[in-house]
C-alpha cells in the first residue's frame, strides 16, 4: 500500500503542471483501478470501439476492391462435362465488436486489438463453356449464399489504427 501512495505522489508531482492536483490524482486513482472515473475521461478501449465504425467502412471498400475480379469456378455438369462461371463475394455491412488492450511484454510493443464482423452475399456470373468468358464476365447474379466473417485490427497505445489490412479470425 505504500508503494501505491508514493507512486501516485509521484505520478502527481510529474502530471501537476498540465492539470490541477485533485484532477491528476483522481486520474492516476482510476487507471489503478482504486477510485472513481474523472468526468470525461476516455479510456484507450472507449477510443478504439469509436473507431471501430470508421475502420469498418473504409475496410469493407478496401475489402470489396481486392475482390471485385472473382474466381473462376467450374460447375461438373455430367462426368468431365461442365461449364465455367465466376464468383465474387460481395461484403455489404460492417459491426464493430469489441476492442480490448494488448501488452507484448517482450517486445514492449503495447495498444489495442480490434474485432469487426462483416457481412457478405455470393453473386455468381452466366454459365459458360470456357474459362476465359467467364473470366470476362461480370458476377451480378444474387445467390442465397451469405455469411459473416470477423477481423481483426490493431491500434496503437493512443487507439489510432495503424493501416494494415483485418487479420481473418476463426
Amino acid at each position: 500500500m505504500k508503494k501505491v501512495l508514493v507512486l501516485l505522489l509521484l505520478l502527481g508531482l510529474v502530471c501537476s503542471c498540465q492539470s490541477t492536483p485533485s484532477e491528476v490524482i483522481q486520474k492516476v486513482k482510476y487507471d489503478f483501478g482504486i477510485g472513481e472515473k474523472p468526468e470525461g475521461y476516455v479510456t484507450g478501449t472507449e477510443l478504439v470501439m469509436a473507431n471501430l465504425r470508421k475502420v469498418g467502412e473504409s475496410e469493407l471498400k478496401r475489402m470489396n476492391m481486392a475482390g471485385r475480379h472473382g474466381e473462376v469456378k467450374f460447375q461438373e455438369e455430367a462426368g468431365l462435362q461442365g461449364r465455367f462461371y465466376k464468383e465474387v463475394k460481395v461484403y455489404d455491412n460492417c459491426y464493430p465488436l469489441d476492442a480490448r488492450a494488448v501488452a507484448k511484454a517482450a517486445e514492449g510493443d503495447r495498444g489495442y486489438i480490434g474485432l469487426i464482423e462483416y457481412s457478405y452475399r455470393i453473386y455468381q456470373s452466366e454459365r459458360f463453356n470456357t474459362r476465359t468468358e467467364a473470366e470476362a464476365a461480370s458476377a451480378s447474379i444474387p445467390t442465397d449464399i451469405s455469411g459473416r466473417e470477423t477481423y481483426r485490427y490493431r491500434f496503437t497505445a493512443g487507439g489510432i489504427w495503424d493501416g494494415s489490412p483485418g487479420e481473418l479470425t476463426k
